[in-house]
């Protein structure tokens, strides 16, 4: 077995993201929390995109969460995350990438600097639920009783969503009943839980005041 060494920061979603997949698998592996404030030069030279995560594979590293994810789930086929059926993968790789954009427009929100860009990225993620609503099965996960990768990839862009809409009463999920009580089910997954850091609601809160977050000049309960 290759030894993995996961480098990532304690606030990337993409980093829980490959994370919750070594934890499902059982995968022996390694973890260093690097701040992105401060980047050692090595990580610079072998991340291209210069993000989290990287996984390094016996000193190998791979970068990109999703790739990292596939390449875990075809060299350790213990756990599956994936359906054996061709047509249904690939369905999901396609919404594996939809929920980079949940995680994109929630990010939008977080950096508002006033009250029409934030409602300009909560009516963009507003309309990625609406589709989302029309194309799930919700029995109880994405495609039915299997938890696959793309439930893992929503999970991980719902769980940032689902704190800032708790905390500032954003009501974005009111008209999306059944992605509610999906994402609700989802962000409790054991994997997840194991992944976040302890002092998440901590770091999400100087996050957003490191980023001077609009959403802060709103009635908020931390």
């Amino acid at each position: 077995m290759p030894k993995l060494k996961l480098v990532t920061s304690k606030f990337s979603p993409y980093g829980h993201r490959v994370e919750m997949v070594l934890i499902e698998k059982n995968i022996p592996y390694e973890k260093k929390e690097i701040d992105l404030g401060a980047k050692p030069d090595w990580f610079a030279k072998d991340s291209p995109l210069a993000k989290v995560p990287l996984l390094y594979v016996d000193d190998k590293p791979l970068f990109e969460s999703l790739a990292i994810c596939e390449f875990l789930e075809e060299n350790f086929p213990n756990n599956a995350l994936h359906s054996k059926d061709s047509y249904t993968k690939a369905w999901h790789r396609g919404w594996m990438e939809f929920s980079n954009g949940i995680l994109a427009e929630t990010f939008g929100m977080m950096f508002a600097q006033n009250q029409e860009q934030l409602d300009i990225k909560k009516a963009a993620t507003s309309a990625k639920l609406a589709t989302l609503e029309k194309h799930m099965k919700f029995h109880p996960y994405f495609d039915g009783e299997l938890f696959c990768l793309v439930d893992l990839c929503l999970a991980t862009a719902f769980k940032p969503l689902i704190f800032i809409d708790s905390k500032f009463t954003l009501e974005i999920f009111d008209l999306y009943k059944n992605v509610a009580i999906y994402a609700e089910g989802v962000v409790t997954r054991g994997s997840l839980h194991k992944a976040l850091p302890s002092d998440y609601e901590e770091i999400f809160k100087s996050f957003l005041e490191r980023k001077k977050s609009h959403l802060l000049t709103m009635s908020f309960s931390m």
